[in-house]
């Protein structure tokens, strides 16, 4: 049938984007949860829109990934893996764990995209 998944999933992304509201760190904990007993890995895919517009595809995964611990890492890296151990309480905090920007691709100049993306136009 045309547009079924074929193959396994793997890996799946989790992105926040527009203004905070309540109940976002509550699904992506449920998501991640959900994910794990189904063997697929969640990466968390932080500022939004702006996270995934903006990230320079160009560095290494690694380099890309969020380290809380490492404050080389909280500008620029906009991949979060997500699992059962770092969402256990986020449902007890407002806003998100991924943070929110409030960038709209749609809107968002075509000069101003990365080489990755503005080739699409």
């Amino acid at each position: 049938m045309p547009g079924q998944i074929t193959s396994p999933i793997r890996r799946l992304g989790v992105l926040t984007g527009g203004g905070d509201v309540p109940g976002l760190n509550p699904a992506i904990k449920a998501v991640v949860y959900r994910a794990e007993t189904m063997g697929i890995s969640i990466l968390g895919l932080r500022a939004g829109w702006e996270g995934i517009t903006f990230m320079d595809r160009s560095r290494g995964f690694d380099a890309l990934i969020f380290r809380p611990d490492e404050p080389a890492t909280w500008q620029g890296s906009y991949l979060m893996p997500l699992n059962r151990l770092n969402t256990r309480t986020i449902d007890r905090r407002g806003g998100t764990i991924l943070q929110s920007t409030r960038t709209n691709p749609a809107r968002t100049k075509v000069s101003d995209l990365p080489p990755h993306l503005s080739a699409y136009g």
